[in-house]
């Protein structure tokens, strides 16, 4: 998610969390179609009430639900008991006619309602239509044990092949649990969990509830990436036998473990062929037993750790993995793989949170210099076919993962630029802001690599990109803490036509600027602050305007109204930070 962004998949809690932040039954019920039904946007917009049919089994009704997909052809998608209610309950309340659309409004709408709930919601600002059908998928793979054919049946993925990335490899542990209960003799007909074990399961997974609250009261403290580290390692020493924190390459730098096993990470990362964290999606479990000889440790073979399985999860934010989280225990239920794989999300953010603010309040840092002639980078190759000059004057993160950057151009016609940016794979729209005569402004909507967000995500700010005649010179600064190697080796691996030209360190002087930019980083929003800073790039407060903002609000995939509702918010806070808190050196003798 810089944008508070989301790589693996929303856990059943953050799911719940994101539907408490609905404001109107039709807010609540598309939210509840995506998540819990599985249904597409386009989808939710076809459905009607006379699609909602009963199925009596074993004295219980269940609910389907017949889902158009076009070209005539439907799937039959299963509707829980609650969401069958609320959406009869929506139909009677608005007087919808049983075979009108419930939901009448266009697909771009519908992602507009889920996008307007999770900006009411912390830490989830980035959750798109997508992202919920991808939570319904892995929660009923993973937290509910359905059947893959079954969630793709009523999910209406084209193959089993679209499930894989929800599901690992079940470890030996998990396959010896799933045999044991396999009844002497007879075919197994239902798949439900004995109370006692249902009961073990519901304590564990308070344990771990209780461990996370704690956690994130804990995280909330943390000044320095060290103090994230260690306060991870020791929030989980006492539901895990074993907690390290390491790099990719397994080298541990922060640990709540036995002595003399920080050996053990390195060990299970080799044995088990990871040699990149941003390969792990989510969670890898690996069984130390399966491993077998590939394992040197004592301390998993026959010490402290003898019999003990690893889950493994990336530190991440959005594209960047700042390490890696390693945990030993017996074995790893669905709650536990659930729980490990949000604590790596939730460090992983806190830990590019803490380089920012201390880029912010730091006094000096580190400046990089970058140069590049590589074609990845779509600006170096528009501006070699076009022999122009650009120059980047601001990113801004919106919806799905994509970014707005505001670009002056130079040198080139106006529907030259156009029709070159919008041909490349990474941009997906570019439009006019101001035409000056001898250059304009451009904002270009991109889903694909760049070098400036891999900048930002890593904790630095991007002073200048400028590109002319195919290379691109790049230029950020990062605060004394950040390992500006691992910045560069990452740049350097993505974008291999890149070397680095300068590095050294500079001075920030504390002004009174940095009063109003810190009063602004506490207190508005992450929402507020990209549309803020878009406004402000688009010219939106330029006269005339450079943008309006219904444009605005297109290009961010939101309503006018919310676009509105954030800018005032956001202008609000930023003034209060301006004059509730005058600089004293201002004020006369006479208190003027």
């Amino acid at each position: 998610m810089a944008v508070e962004s989301r790589d693996a998949f929303l856990t059943t809690a953050e799911y719940e969390r994101l539907r408490r932040r609905a404001e109107t039954y039709r807010e609540d019920l598309v939210v509840a179609l995506a998540g819990r039904v599985g249904l597409r946007a386009s989808e939710i917009t076809r459905v009607r009430p006379a699609d909602l049919r009963e199925r009596e089994r074993g004295g219980e009704v269940h609910y389907l639900l017949t889902v158009p997909e076009g070209d005539g052809e439907t799937r039959e998608a299963y509707v829980p008991q609650e969401v069958a209610h609320d959406l009869r309950k929506f139909a009677n309340a608005n007087d919808v006619d049983r075979y009108d659309p419930l939901v009448d409004v266009s697909p771009r709408r519908v992602q507009m309602l889920v996008g307007d709930v999770a900006d009411r919601t912390d830490g989830l600002r980035d959750v798109t239509c997508r992202d919920l059908r991808q939570h319904f998928a892995w929660r009923l793979l993973v937290e509910e044990g359905v059947a893959p054919r079954v969630v793709q049946a009523v999910g209406g993925w084209q193959s089993l092949q679209s499930l894989a990335p929800y599901l690992d490899d079940p470890t030996t542990a998990e396959v010896v649990e799933a045999f044991a209960e396999e009844p002497a003799a007879g075919p197994r007909i239902e798949r439900r969990p004995l109370a006692r074990q249902r009961g073990t399961a519901d304590a564990r997974s308070d344990d771990l509830l209780a461990c996370a609250g704690a956690l994130g009261e804990a995280l909330a403290d943390a000044s320095t990436t060290e103090d994230a580290e260690q306060v991870v390692c020791d929030s989980l020493s006492d539901a895990y036998h074993a907690v390290w924190v390491c790099d990719e390459r397994g080298d541990v730098r922060t640990s709540a473990a036995p002595k003399s096993t920080d050996g053990v990470p390195a060990d299970v990362l080799d044995a088990a062929g990871v040699t990149d964290g941003e390969n792990i999606a989510d969670v890898k479990v690996i069984d130390t037993a399966s491993a077998g000889g590939g394992l040197s440790d004592e301390a998993l073979s026959s010490g402290a750790l003898s019999g003990c399985s690893v889950a493994v999860a990336p530190l991440r934010s959005s594209e960047t993995v700042h390490g890696l989280l390693c945990v030993a225990h017996d074995a790893f239920a669905s709650a536990d793989r659930t729980f490990v794989a949000d604590v790596g999300r939730r460090v992983g953010r806190t830990v590019t949170a803490i380089a920012r603010k201390q880029l912010l309040l730091a006094d000096t840092g580190v400046a990089l210099s970058l140069r590049t002639t590589d074609r990845g980078v779509f600006l170096v190759a528009a501006s070699a076919d076009l022999g122009c000059r650009f120059e980047l004057e601001g990113v801004v993160p919106v919806e799905d993962h994509s970014l707005l950057y505001f670009v002056t151009a130079s040198g080139a016609a106006v529907g030259g630029v156009l029709e070159r940016v919008s041909s490349a794979d990474a941009v997906d729209d570019a439009r006019l802001i101001r035409d000056y005569g001898d250059g304009a402004l451009f904002e270009f909507a991109v889903s694909g690599d760049s070098i400036a967000p891999m900048l930002v995500e890593r904790g630095g700010t991007v002073r200048e990109l400028s590109v002319e005649g195919g290379v691109a010179d790049v230029s950020g600064v990062f605060s004394s803490r950040v390992d500006v190697r691992r910045v560069v080796e990452a740049v350097e691996e993505a974008f291999p036509a890149t070397n680095l030209r300068s590095k050294r360190d500079v001075e920030e002087p504390v002004q009174s600027a940095a009063t109003v930019q810190q009063t602004v980083h506490d207190r508005v929003t992450e929402r507020q602050r990209t549309v803020l800073r878009a406004a402000y790039l688009a010219g939106y407060f330029e006269w005339p305007r450079g943008s309006t903002a219904e444009e605005l609000a297109a290009s961010m995939d939101v309503s006018s109204p919310t676009l509105h509702n954030h800018l005032r918010k956001a202008q609000q806070k930023v003034l209060e930070a301006v004059f509730d808190d005058p600089d004293p050196r201002t004020v006369d003798a006479d208190g003027h």
